[in-house]
């Protein structure tokens, strides 16, 4: 006789990256009842792999005890202009990959509600209406299963589908370079080839600082690519010629105007960048993360039915806009976010970038782009999206 191994539980969480921790943490906090959340991932993560920096008013978020720095104002650099931005009503925060693993994974385990296990997922699917989890020798059920685990694409033709693409060096110098109050957040002095590339800077103390080559293109680039960029920067930009490396980081962001869609079931909710959350036109992850975790919270504290999240088709129209103005490279990359930055003001930027502006400022912001490239841009996008 076949022992039946399936376990049921209140949610199952699948993907312990920062979707799926996000999640866990705002429910261990919230006043939805649950007896046992499953959170499972082929391993837990042990390494700083990544930083997260976003701008954001909430100064009482749950993750504001890991914050690694916060800044009231940055810097945006490019040919032919220059400027600190005052960020007011917004801070820009810091956030260290392996701060934020320890952190929840820690504040987890000491809440007995949380089964947290390292097992292969072999399998998604809604069964009898319940999500279900398949591993190599178990079964897991729960009323919804929420997925960060696996992505699935819809490919339309003339689709433009890029990634973001970074490689970033902490970097300590002998002599004192850097001031701790202004980060860099694009530095476009260098080749755009066409696509759009930049440089980003974060300052972690007076000789430490996370400096970063970033591309938005179909695809990433050789290693050895990145190490060049990386030290012609660092060595004749900043003009530091003796500095050490002593932590690196890679990342690869999807910037997809195809979208996610979701072969599981209605029992299985899509979450993080699976579920849309990475930003098609910037890549920017982390803040969105924050509001599709806030959003999924309120509907079941509501106790009403849970689909999977859909963007807005005005952000989406804008971001498909951008892709494809750089794509075509009707005007360089580096001309359209010079334009953008020196025409409008930072919080109005900043507002429209986290999706939360009216039409009025929309409208603001398009005019101060060059305006013949985008309208046909536009059309196209119209025409390809609402066909």
């Amino acid at each position: 006789m076949t022992q039946d191994t399936t376990q049921t539980y209140d949610y199952i969480i699948a993907g312990m990256g920062a979707a799926g921790l996000s999640l866990a943490m705002r429910l261990k906090t919230s006043n939805i009842p649950f007896n046992k959340i499953l959170l499972i991932d082929k391993d837990l993560k042990n390494k700083n792999d990544r930083t997260w920096c976003f701008w954001t008013k909430d100064a009482d978020a749950w993750y504001h005890s890991i914050v690694y720095r916060k800044w009231s104002q940055f810097e945006f650099i490019s040919q032919d202009f220059r400027k600190v931005f005052e960020l007011n009503p917004y801070s820009y925060f810091m956030i260290r990959g392996i701060d934020f693993y320890s952190y929840c994974i820690e504040e987890l385990k000491e809440d007995i509600r949380f089964d947290i296990r390292t097992e292969e997922i072999r399998g998604l699917s809604s069964e009898h209406n319940l999500g279900v989890l398949q591993t190599i020798n178990s079964t897991y059920q729960a009323k919804y299963l929420f997925n960060s685990a696996f992505r699935n694409n819809l490919i339309h033709k003339n689709d433009i589908n890029y990634v973001q693409h970074f490689k970033g060096w902490v970097i300590e110098t002998t002599d004192n370079f850097f001031d701790v109050n202004l980060p860099v957040f694009m530095d476009f002095r260098t080749s755009q080839y066409q696509d759009c590339r930049f440089y980003y800077l974060i300052p972690l103390g007076p000789n430490r600082a996370l400096v970063e080559y970033t591309g938005f293109s179909p695809n990433a680039l050789p290693s050895e690519e990145y190490d060049k960029k990386l030290h012609h920067y660092i060595e004749n930009m900043l003009n530091i010629k003796d500095y050490n490396i002593v932590e690196r980081e890679y990342g690869e962001i999807p910037m997809m105007e195809s979208d996610y869609v979701n072969p599981y079931g209605p029992q299985v909710i899509n979450i993080g960048t699976a579920g849309g959350s990475s930003k098609a036109s910037t890549g920017y992850t982390f803040y969105f993360i924050q509001k599709n975790t806030n959003s999924i919270i309120d509907k079941l504290e509501k106790n009403e039915r849970l689909v999977d999240l859909k963007r807005s088709k005005k952000y989406k129209l804008y971001d498909s806009v951008i892709l494809d103005v750089i794509n075509k490279n009707s005007v360089p990359a580096d001309k359209i976010f010079t334009s953008l930055f020196k025409k409008n003001n930072i919080a109005d930027i900043l507002t429209f970038l986290n999706e939360e502006s009216s039409i009025w400022k929309d409208l603001g912001i398009m005019n101060s782009v060059p305006l013949l490239a985008f309208v046909k841009s536009t059309i196209v996008k119209i025409k390809h999206l609402y066909a």
